[in-house]
């Protein structure tokens, strides 16, 4: 048996001796608000997508900026690079064939948005990098013991089964 773990709030980093982050998530963080005005139906998919998701959970009053930042680079991105690709080349100043500049501004959101994502947890590299466990799927406790070998389910009596590693080999045993 392990040692028994400190309550929520009391916990210390070892490295700075700050508190642990537990009491504000706990607390509640951030409740939903409206995105801004104007995004394109892709980037207000996102906003959706955010906040039915673990990191909201996450989210404390001084990562809200953070959070618009994101949203905002995003459409940004999604925009400017729908744009491009409808010219991916263009005519340069000396009548040559050049990228769309579009595409750099494209390339810059994305920057923004990846690195915001990596400040709130939105993937699943930066969710495990933040702590939080990406579960593949959900179980009851009753799939969990039948799977494990726990209640069989009649009349909460455990499932007697014979142990394989106690089987016995007929033969002669060599020393």
């Amino acid at each position: 048996m392990g040692r028994p773990r400190k309550l929520p709030g009391t916990a210390v980093d070892k490295r700075n001796g700050a508190k642990a982050l537990l009491t504000s998530v706990s607390s509640g963080g951030v409740a939903r608000f409206d995105p801004p005005e104007d995004l394109c139906p892709e980037a207000v998919a996102a906003w959706e997508d955010f906040w039915a998701d673990r990191p909201a959970l996450l989210l404390t009053p001084s990562s809200r900026v953070v959070l618009l930042r994101w949203v905002v680079a995003l459409d940004r991105y999604l925009r400017t690079s729908a744009e491009a690709d409808r010219q991916p080349l263009v005519t340069g100043s000396q009548d040559q064939q050049v990228l769309n500049p579009l595409y750099r501004v494209a390339e810059q959101a994305m920057a923004v948005v990846d690195r915001c994502e990596k400040q709130l947890g939105i993937g699943g590299l930066y969710a495990s990098q933040l702590g939080l466990a990406a579960v593949s799927e959900r179980r009851s406790l009753a799939d969990m013991n039948a799977r494990y070998g726990g209640d069989d389910g009649q009349d909460g009596e455990l499932a007697q089964e014979e142990d394989p590693r106690l089987r016995v080999v007929p033969g002669r045993a060599e020393s």
